[in-house]
């Protein structure tokens, strides 16, 4: 029951956020933004506890939550030139526990269907769309930018991976998630060096509270699935 409440208390906290977001009150979401992580952990922790027990806990996917908050909290400090490298390190990680996690819950590799490479076909439309008009204006970002990107697409890729041993809703939240994950960082990179969306902030946070919730939720059905 408790994991309902912490549920509850995150929607709410990133209701506020992405108001804030749309009204640009830097003081609100300096107050809401560094809450949602938390909360999502605090969400999966006990929702595994209360369906099972703490040993199935992924604790891959809590550090990853964990550096999707850092990585939040460096993004909105003050001086963000100087500091968004620190949080695109913070995000890297992320992704790399992310993929790790992925990966390991796979046991049967060449179960997976070819025909599963077609579901790439979102994130590579997404992909042609939004990098060309920003790549160039990243100069001497643009070696961290490209790994960054790299290692979100490898993230994409080890979700879809997971059909290998299709479960059903998990695995569609968890594609869905990383999708999610891809599209609001290249609103995030359009928002930085060729700002011409409108609202960017909102569609940026949006698509990212949508993509972390996604992909908890969808490994903590996993996880219960088996139970």
């Amino acid at each position: 029951m408790i994991e309902y409440i912490f549920l509850i208390i995150f929607f709410i906290v990133v209701i506020i956020e992405l108001f804030a977001e749309y009204k640009d009150n830097k003081k609100l979401v300096t107050c809401t933004k560094p809450l949602a992580m938390p909360l999502l952990i605090l969400f999966y922790i006990f929702g595994v506890v209360e369906g099972g027990s703490i040993g199935l806990v992924d604790w891959l996917i809590v550090v990853a939550l964990i550096g999707g908050c850092a990585g939040d909290i460096f993004l909105m400090l003050r001086n963000q030139e100087k500091w968004f490298l620190f949080g695109m390190v913070a995000f890297l990680l992320n992704q790399i526990f992310y993929i790790i996690s992925f990966l390991l819950s796979i046991t049967d590799y060449a179960a997976f269907n070819l025909w599963g490479l077609f579901l790439l076909g979102p994130v590579i439309l997404v992909l042609l769309f939004t990098v060309p008009r920003f790549i160039n204006k990243t100069e001497d970002m643009k070696i961290p930018v490209i790994v960054y990107m790299g290692a979100i697409l490898f993230m994409h890729i080890a979700a879809l991976l997971r059909l290998a041993e299709f479960d059903g809703l998990p695995f569609i939240l968890i594609y869905l998630g990383s999708i999610s994950f891809i599209f609001s960082d290249a609103i995030l990179a359009l928002n930085k060096w060729d700002p011409e969306v409108k609202q960017g902030r909102l569609i940026n946070m949006s698509t990212y509270f949508i993509a972390q919730f996604y992909i908890t939720l969808g490994t903590l059905f996993s996880v219960l699935s088996y139970l």
